[in-house]
């Protein structure tokens, strides 16, 4: 039971840290498009439901931790 948990955690470990790394690489962009006068209202749309996911990602973490402590 502990390699299950260990291996489900392991994968949301590995899914949060590169939905960061999407949201930071998406928000270093939006400097420069704004400077070129790209809207980025879409943009930032996407960033706010990209960072919805992240959230559920961490709870989906926090419930396999709780459930098996």
């Amino acid at each position: 039971m502990n390699l299950e948990r260990d291996h489900k955690l392991a994968q949301a470990e590995s899914r949060i840290e590169q939905a960061e790394r999407n949201i930071r690489q998406v928000e270093s962009l939006l400097p420069q498009l704004n400077a070129q006068g790209v809207s980025t209202v879409e943009i930032e749309g996407h960033l706010d439901l990209m960072s919805e996911a992240l959230y559920h990602l961490k709870q989906q973490r926090r419930l396999i931790i709780g459930a098996h402590h």
